[in-house]
């Protein structure tokens, strides 16, 4: 259960992978509990130039300088008009550099999914950092708070150890959920420097954040108790998903370890948090705590 949503399995497929909601059903034929579409944005993007992807062999790890490359609106919303029969299963993420965009995107596709993440915290996206600013953040989510029928988890920023950036972050989530957000998702891709890529900057993904995002979700829940969480970032097995969830996750999204392991992955970390879950007693995922066994 996450934020009322009953999920078939708490491993969903992250935002994107499928920018422009074209294989979602797919991705839940793999095996995902739930799959996220977009980032989608009011009007089509070109997104970043090119080069903008890299990939990490050696750490299993990706940095992306995308944008937000994508059809727009009417494109994903006609593609998740026809999914319906699997909308239970369906997120979508939507950004916009002004709420009017963002309202937009919200109130076309909120219809035909189970729940939205609004998207702030892109890296590699100019102008979302607006939102950043409680006034405007408050703004936003109150907005969409008065027409929503369904869940809104806000896609936070990563934080870094320093007192300061825990500060800000949280006050993000706390300003989130005060103006009516039912849940988070922690976090987006990390903000790296690299000169490979056009725009000399990106956001990286994969195994070398995850410990980051054990600690994320950790500081979180302890600062917003009863608020969902989503743990996004370097899951790469049973054992992550059982981790994160240990310390206070209701649910996980991955991305870059399916470039990795291939297709038969979300299948794989199902099995294996079954066969998890049967080692400790656990009648379920909610009962999933302290350290993975094995």
């Amino acid at each position: 259960m996450v934020a009322g949503l009953e999920l078939p399995s708490p491993v969903g497929a992250a935002a994107g992978l499928d920018k422009d909601c074209k294989f979602l059903k797919p991705l839940l034929d793999l095996g995902f509990g739930f799959a996220t579409g977009g980032t989608v944005t009011l009007s089509a993007r070109p997104g970043n130039p090119k080069p903008r992807l890299i990939r990490d062999v050696q750490r299993r790890a990706v940095i992306n300088a995308m944008g937000f490359p994508g059809a727009g609106l009417d494109a994903a919303e006609r593609r998740l008009r026809s999914l319906a029969v699997f909308s239970s299963q369906l997120l979508a993420s939507v950004s916009g550099t002004i709420e009017e965009e963002v309202l937009e995107c919200h109130a076309r596709l909120q219809p035909l999914v189970a729940a939205v993440e609004l998207n702030i915290s892109s890296p590699n996206t100019a102008g979302l950092r607006i939102f950043h600013e409680p006034a405007r953040l408050r703004g936003l989510v109150e907005a969409i708070a008065r027409v929503k029928d369904r869940p809104l988890f806000v896609k936070l920023p990563p934080w870094s150890r320093d007192a300061e950036a825990r500060r800000v972050a949280l006050l993000i989530a706390d300003t989130a959920v005060s103006a009516g957000a039912d849940g988070f998702i922690v976090s987006n891709t990390h903000p790296v420097e690299d000169a490979r890529l056009k725009v000399g900057r990106g956001g990286l993904s994969g195994a070398p954040i995850f410990e980051h995002t054990v600690r994320m979700v950790a500081e979180a829940r302890s600062a917003l108790p009863g608020v969902a969480i989503i743990g996004c970032g370097g899951v790469c097995s049973a054992r992550d998903v059982w981790e994160l969830m240990s310390v206070g996750a209701d649910a996980v999204q991955l991305y870059t370890a399916l470039i990795y392991e291939g297709p038969s992955f979300p299948m794989r970390i199902n099995r294996d948090l079954l066969e998890m879950m049967e080692q400790t007693g656990a009648k379920s995922v909610r009962e999933i705590s302290g350290w993975p066994p094995g």
